[in-house]
């Protein structure tokens, strides 16, 4: 059976959650493993699913913290309501911010191209994922006619 962590450790582990860091950064942080951090974090959830006082505590907390207001938070909250309801996974979207913020490209530029993407797929009647083999498909008719 795996040690439990430290009520220390976990403390830490939301702070950081609530604040924005990524879940390898926390885990790094903290010397645990990635899959300790996503088991912390749920069992904090389930807490505040369960109506814990303390677990709500440290949330409104943690908000006030990072200069957040009740407008804010319900911001977020529609934000949430639009990824969950996109079916798209939690982990994988964060995975694909942690991705942007540690690339060469800027957020904006990165949003600004695929929203790109997207209208090409529409203008073209083509699906998001085939519009690379579009284009090249195109190049090779141009250069066909030169």
């Amino acid at each position: 059976m795996p040690a439990s962590i430290e009520a220390s450790i976990k403390r830490k582990v939301i702070q950081q959650w609530s604040a924005g860091d990524s879940r390898p950064k926390i885990a790094s942080d903290n010397s645990i493993g990635e899959g300790t951090v996503s088991g912390i974090v749920s069992e904090f959830k389930i807490g505040l699913d369960n109506s814990e006082f303390n677990a709500a505590r440290e949330l409104a907390l943690a908000a006030k913290k990072q200069g957040l207001n009740l407008s804010d938070l319900a911001s977020n909250f529609r934000l949430h309501n639009f990824i969950r309801n996109s079916g798209a996974a939690e982990h994988k979207i964060e995975s694909f911010i942690d991705n942007i913020n540690s690339g060469d490209v800027s957020p904006e530029k990165v949003v600004e191209q695929v929203n790109q993407l997207f209208a090409v797929s529409r203008e073209q009647s083509i699906l998001p994922d085939q519009v690379s083999s579009y284009i090249q498909q195109k190049i090779q008719e141009k250069q066909n006619i030169e």
